[in-house]
């Protein structure tokens, strides 16, 4: 039986200090920096663009609503004539026109329809250089009661 020296450097353990690396932790912060920078520029873009998405919808809808607003007064007129009628700016900037034409409809049988007009309107919401959101509405009307 031998007997062992537990004293000899050869049967005791070695420990090593673990030291941890100073340069890694200064490389960890500097990519979560920019893994962070990198999230929030696409989530800037993201909210951006939801911005610019709502806006153009609200301005489409503007416009929408005098255009519907637009139909329904000049196609309710007790009396219809060929005119043409530019209605004033509103509050909202959206501008509109409307124009009223007599047409002429046959049935299968070639009997000519009487009393019907055509109402096309336009609603638009100009920046100052053009016309932008540019949205257009048509409608029949019979109107026994306007002679043409």
């Amino acid at each position: 039986m031998q007997k062992t020296d537990l004293h000899h450097p050869s049967t005791q353990s070695r420990r090593v200090p673990r030291v941890a690396p100073r340069g890694f932790v200064l490389l960890e912060i500097v990519l979560a920096m920019a893994l962070f920078s990198i999230v929030a520029v696409g989530m800037t873009r993201a909210l951006d663009q939801i911005a610019q998405t709502s806006k153009a919808a609200r301005m489409e809808a503007m416009v929408l609503r005098v255009l519907e607003s637009v139909v329904a007064e000049v196609s309710h007129q007790p009396e219809f004539k060929k005119t043409s009628i530019n209605f004033p700016k509103t509050a909202d900037g959206v501008d509109a026109s409307a124009r009223i034409e007599k047409i002429e409809l046959r049935t299968k049988d070639k009997v000519v329809l009487d009393h019907l007009f055509i109402v096309r309107a336009d609603a638009w919401l100009a920046d100052g250089r053009d016309q932008m959101f540019k949205r257009s509405m048509e409608t029949y009307v019979y109107s026994p009661n306007s002679e043409w």
